[in-house]
């Protein structure tokens, strides 16, 4: 039986890419957006807490909800959701200011 001299070939699932195409400056830069948005979520977390204090004290009093806080605590989770999933990789597209917001 002859050697065997062939390079064994590896073989990628589609859609994956191997970061032989200058992808780590990517990834780098990437790195840089998710701490941004870390920084943000955080941020977004605390006027969260506020709004549903105020909302609270709101209907405490009012006896209604405040439509304008039920909208931007409405827009404000989807935004944390699109963070989310930026922040996890199920998403490549960055949340606002990139995408519209609410």
């Amino acid at each position: 039986m002859p050697p065997f001299n062939e390079d064994p070939v590896e073989l990628n699932e589609p859609g994956h890419d191997t970061g032989e195409s200058g992808e780590d400056g990517n990834i780098w830069l990437r790195g840089l957006w998710m701490l941004l948005f870390a920084a943000l979520f955080a941020l977004a977390e605390t006027i969260l807490w506020v709004v549903a204090l105020v909302q609270f004290l709101w209907m405490l009093f009012a006896k209604e909800k405040n439509e304008l806080l039920v909208d931007f605590g409405r827009d404000l989770g989807k935004w944390m959701q699109d963070v989310a999933r930026f922040q996890s990789g199920a998403s490549e597209t960055k949340p606002f200011p990139w995408k519209r917001w609410g």
